[in-house]
């Protein structure tokens, strides 16, 4: 997946060419077979039977999509949030036009997907830092050897299709200190990192680096299998032999019997000849590869009825505990993508001047649906013993909390403008 280098060693373009050939001959089909999955282009729509003439239904689960919307929609679907004693409208303005929340969910759907994602850092036209989330079917990722582990290059390669049919080929090779671009195998510019590091960040889904449903594919496609085949035995059924007990009957006779509807003759004695079904023990399967999908992947199966409006908090919490461990693993692994991102943009506020806090808190707030009179009484229960803005960080319709403190704060002195208790 990822290489491994001595944190002293050069890359030359040679090595470049070494690397994005392993890459393509290693890692790149791994991706791209999630990336199919995820597309619902699994592989039962390549099934094929020497016997053209059978039915041959491929039916396509769309699982993968769901695995990676349901978790992407937890972590990231209500917008994180961060949190400081310092001043960070400057840094608030940089995630903004940075479209950062937009760039957070391409980021989650990624690691969902491949198991991790790659960002990059830049500058655009005005000088301004924009960032974005690359494709990682085109990315080669070099690391120090060493326990840090650090990210020493960064290959970035893709093919350009032109109407004439002419292919060019481009590569991108970031650095700590430059950014070398080839096109055709030539090198056309250098250009210096602006950067106090490499600008491209890692988000980790887990420890492995596996996607959320890359352990179950093998019961996406049993179940894929199963639904294609009781199609299969449908077609077969709708295609029952007609048997009629007598030799007396021509091809014209046939005909006319499918076009009247009526069988007509003496000592006929018609029946159908049909091929036992198994229906009920495909359907008991199922709804077994069913459940164990949602367990596995870790996804609640929001169709089960026993997901019921009058469920307690607490209890709906313990019938989703496998779900939150994981989400809570996901917002470790991504939160330190995120502070190595918030590194590098403070660095670069440094050198544009600009005010640069000394500590930021990340905070997620998990996309659940929330018992909001719970969550009031123990903000009130806390009150005195923890931070105004930590309790207010608990609202999951807060998005900064040290600015409503204030207006919070604010709105209480309002008596204070007409020279006494606003009450009286």
């Amino acid at each position: 997946m990822f290489f491994y280098i001595d944190k002293e060693s050069e890359l030359t373009f040679s090595d470049v060419q070494y690397y994005i050939s392993k890459f393509k001959t290693s890692e790149a089909a791994r991706l791209e077979r999630l990336d199919r999955y995820y597309k619902n282009d699994n592989d039962i729509m390549y099934r094929t039977f020497e016997d053209k003439s059978k039915p041959n239904n491929r039916i396509s689960h769309s699982f993968a999509d769901y695995i990676v919307k349901i978790n992407v929609a937890m972590l990231v679907g209500a917008p994180i949030s961060y949190n400081s004693k310092d001043d960070i409208t400057e840094f608030e303005n940089i995630l903004a036009y940075a479209d950062e929340q937009d760039v957070n969910v391409d980021l989650a759907t990624n690691t969902a997907k491949y198991g991790y994602a790659i960002q990059l850092l830049y500058l655009d036209a005005d000088a301004e830092i924009k960032m974005t989330a690359l494709d990682n079917k085109q990315m080669v990722l070099i690391f120090s050897d060493d326990i840090e582990e650090q990210l020493l290059y960064a290959i970035r390669f893709w093919t350009v299709e032109t109407v004439d049919f002419k292919q060019t080929e481009y590569i991108e090779v970031y650095s700590r200190s430059d950014i070398k671009r080839y096109r055709d195998n030539i090198l056309i510019t250098t250009d210096y990192n602006v950067f106090s590091s490499i600008p491209i960040v890692i988000y980790k889904n887990n420890t492995e680096c596996r996607g959320d449903y890359e352990n179950v594919i093998t019961l996406i496609d049993e179940y894929d299998l199963l639904t294609s085949d009781t199609a299969n035995e449908n077609d077969y059924f709708n295609n029952a032999y007609l048997y009629l007990n007598t030799e007396n009957v021509d091809a014209n006779d046939i005909a006319q019997m499918k076009e009247n509807r009526v069988i007509y003759g003496i000592d006929l004695n018609p029946s159908f000849i049909l091929k036992q079904s198994n229906n009920t023990d495909l359907e008991s399967e199922k709804e077994r590869i069913i459940k164990d999908l949602h367990k596995l992947s870790f996804v609640p199966d929001l169709s089960d009825d026993s997901f019921a409006n009058n469920v307690s908090g607490v209890a709906m919490k313990y019938k989703i505990f496998g779900t939150l461990n994981n989400m809570t693993n996901k917002q470790r692994k991504f939160k330190r993508g995120i502070v190595q991102r918030n590194r590098l943009l403070f660095d670069m506020m440094n050198i544009k001047s600009l005010s640069v806090p000394d500590k930021v808190d990340i905070i997620f707030t998990s996309n659940l649906p929330e018992n909001s009179l719970e969550t009031a009484q123990m903000i009130n229960l806390l009150r005195g013993l923890v931070s105004d803005e930590t309790l207010v960080s608990q609202l999951p319709f807060i998005q900064n909390a040290a600015e409503e403190v204030q207006i919070a704060k604010e709105n209480r002195d309002i008596g204070d403008i007409y020279g006494g208790d606003f009450d009286e």
